[in-house]
Formats: C-alpha cells, structure tokens, sequence
C-alpha cells in the first residue's frame, strides 16, 4: 500500500477509514485547545464589560469593524480562507455583545437617551 493515494495523505502513512480518525482526534484536540481559548477571550470580556455604562459603547462599531480587518488579515497570513474566520468572529461577536447587553441590564446601567 502506498502512501499517497488519491489526494495524497499528507503527515502519516495511514489511509482512509483509519487516517479519517487520525484527523477527527485531531480535530478533537484543537477544538479543545479552541473552546479554552474562547473561554479565555470571554472572561476578558466580562471583565471588560463592567468598565461600560452603555449600549453604545458596547456595541462599538468601529472596534468591531477593527476586530474584524485584523481576523482577515491573520487569516490569510495563515492560509486560511479569510471569510471563514471573519464569519466566525462575527457569530461570537453578536453573542459576546449580547452577552455584554445583559449584564449591563442586570447592573441597572442601560443608557436612557439623555445619558447618551
């Protein structure tokens, strides 16, 4: 049996049903590694979320547009189509803004429209 067949198998000798695990444990693994660091990345948040007082300075467009132009730009210094890890970062940004919006709500410091 040959290394390579088909589409190759690059990093191992092992082929099909058995490399198809091989991977998904690998999968597995950086999923983990992920989710620690989305963990991570929400307690940051949080933290960040009691220095806000309002809806505005949550939401902030221009950090999130900043946020976003940076996820592209690493992406594709990866190799990564870019519109997989900008879509990404827009999913946990609405969530993490969500987040944001119910905990100022459950400190009482939503902004009326003339503390805005």
């Amino acid at each position: 049996m040959s290394q390579q067949q088909g589409n190759g198998t690059p990093g191992g000798g092992t082929e099909g049903p058995a490399r198809i695990a091989e991977l998904r444990t690998t999968i597995d693994g950086l999923d983990q590694r992920i989710v620690g660091l989305l963990a991570e990345r929400t307690r940051v948040v949080r933290e960040l979320t009691v220095h806000k007082t309002d809806e505005p300075t949550v939401r902030s467009p221009d950090r999130v547009r900043q946020v976003l132009d940076r996820v592209h730009a690493l992406a594709v210094g990866h190799g990564m189509p870019p519109e997989i890890a900008v879509a990404t970062y827009r999913a946990l940004i609405d969530e993490l803004t969500r987040m944001q919006l119910h905990m100022l709500a459950d400190r009482g410091a939503t902004a009326t429209p003339g503390q805005q």
